[in-house]
């Protein structure tokens, strides 16, 4: 009987030493719950991120020679004038003087130029038919020349001081709007003064640089995305020019990007940011967000057989709300988990959601 009590209770403890070991052995892994996508090699835009300031394409700043009185002022900045409108007009004595009197000596020195060229060609005909003297036709043919010459030196003479008289009226040389314009009427303007610029900006353009690796595929007419400053609209440009020496001290070269103002908004001067095409090229992009940075470096996850795979990569090029990743370990239709990295570790199990 003892016996039979003995192996039962035997029985019993190996039977719960069993089903405990079952229960501490056995313990549930239950993966992370994440969402995945699939990367394939794709073309990337590749850009180039830089600043400039806001000029017009054309622009005409009048610059006043002689100076002057100001006797009018027909507009003020801002205002939108066309090719041919007087803005300012100047007085000044001695200009008209010199005007008129350089008009006086090339008038005189026009009648006594064909006094003497009639006188020359008379004696030519003599002195061809050897009735005159060599000294004598020779006389006749130095007074010739110098009175040709003086007829030069006048015309000359004449041509500037009409101009330094017309100059004094100032007129618009193209279509545009009014700037820097800060004189008053009977102000006195002194030579070489900046009067005004008229300012054509239905056209505007923004100067940047691009590296020697990004001028390569650089060409007129590839697209630019603007953002300005002050405004709530981005704007699509193009390269208009591209400068084919780099600048001494950036070591970029520079390059102009067209932009279009039909509705006068940009200003000159604004402050912009402006991301330049240059060029295409295959790789990967994934969405910013599924980059984890860690220690100052940057990894994705991917899902191979039910585990996640922790991979360091490089970042690329930047396009928009995704990012380019560089890496040996890259290849077409990985699984990148886009929710729930942030919680994983290397090699942790995971469960895909739909």
């Amino acid at each position: 009987m003892l016996k039979k009590i003995l192996m039962f209770s035997m029985t019993l403890l190996l039977f719960s030493c069993g089903t405990s070991k079952e229960k501490s052995g056995g313990k549930i892994n239950i993966g992370k719950n994440i969402r995945v996508i699939d990367i394939v090699p794709e073309d990337i835009t590749k850009l180039n991120i830089s600043s400039g300031v806001i000029e017009p394409l054309n622009e005409v700043i009048e610059v006043t020679k002689t100076g002057g009185t100001v006797a009018k002022v027909n507009f003020k900045n801002g205002d939108r004038v066309k090719k041919g409108d007087v803005v300012v007009v100047l007085t000044d004595q001695d200009v008209y003087s010199a005007y008129l009197k350089s008009q006086a000596t090339y008038n005189l020195n026009k009648s006594d130029y064909s006094i003497r060229k009639n006188n020359y060609n008379k004696f030519k005909q003599l002195y061809d038919k050897q009735l005159i003297s060599e000294d004598e036709y020779l006389i006749k043919k130095t007074n010739f020349v110098q009175g040709e010459s003086n007829l030069k030196n006048s015309e000359a003479a004449y041509l500037s001081a009409k101009k330094d008289y017309e100059d004094l009226v100032i007129k618009a040389k193209i279509d545009g709007v009014i700037t820097d314009l800060d004189i008053k009427k009977y102000e006195k303007i002194n030579p070489n003064t900046e009067v005004v610029t008229v300012v054509n900006d239905s056209k505007m353009l923004v100067k940047t640089g691009v590296s020697v690796h990004e001028i390569e595929e650089l060409s007129i007419g590839n697209k630019a995305k603007v953002e300005i400053e002050g405004l709530r609209n981005n704007y699509l440009g193009s390269v208009y020019e591209i400068n084919p020496v780099a600048n001494k001290e950036s070591k970029k070269y520079q390059v102009k990007i067209e932009l279009n103002n039909d509705e006068g908004k940009i200003k000159k001067g604004m402050y912009s940011k402006v991301l330049v095409e240059t060029g295409i090229k295959n790789g990967y992009l994934v969405p910013k967000n599924a980059i984890v940075i860690k220690e100052l470096y940057s990894y994705i996850f991917v899902v191979e057989d039910g585990i996640a795979r922790r991979i360091k990569v490089e970042r690329g090029y930047s396009n928009n709300e995704k990012q380019e990743i560089v890496s040996d370990e890259l290849y077409s239709a990985m699984k990148l988990v886009v929710d729930g990295q942030f919680m994983l570790e290397d090699r942790d199990k995971v469960n895909i959601l739909n």
